[in-house]
């Protein structure tokens, strides 16, 4: 079983340093593929109803950076069959909600102009991602 809940958003100043305060001890990187994004990692056994607690601070994050997308999303996969959960957030509101398989995933970072395929393949996913925490600056 492989479970992920993470965070990922355009680039923005003071945006690593945001996300540590909201919420300590997250693993934090940059991404350049298959988008560029700030990545963090949220404790892989967040319940639902920690995720959706999250949404709103997602919320006021998108309202201070409206030009920055962000995507909350939960995957859980069994074997070979992945099921993902997520939204799309920007100024302040969802604009795109996407829950089931592949094809939800595929809608989601498709938000960004990217299509992952129809293996669905999203790099940090994978169980051997480089995940490591960045002390932001200050």
């Amino acid at each position: 079983m492989f479970i992920f809940t993470g965070l990922f958003a355009d680039p923005a100043e003071g945006l690593p340093e945001q996300f540590s305060r909201l919420w300590p001890g997250l693993d934090i990187i940059r991404i350049d593929r298959p988008i560029v994004a700030i990545a963090a990692r949220f404790d892989p056994h967040l319940d639902d109803e920690a995720m959706d607690r999250a949404v709103p601070l997602v919320e006021a994050l998108s309202a201070r950076h409206p030009a920055g997308r962000f995507l909350l999303l939960h995957t859980e996969c069994f074997g070979g069959d992945c099921g993902y959960r997520g939204q799309i957030l920007q100024d302040g509101r969802t604009v795109l909600k996407a829950d089931g398989d592949g094809a939800a995933l595929r809608r989601l970072i498709g938000y960004w102009g990217i299509d992952l395929g129809p293996q669905a393949r999203f790099e940090p996913l994978r169980r051997d991602f480089p995940w490591r925490r960045e002390t932001p600056p200050g």
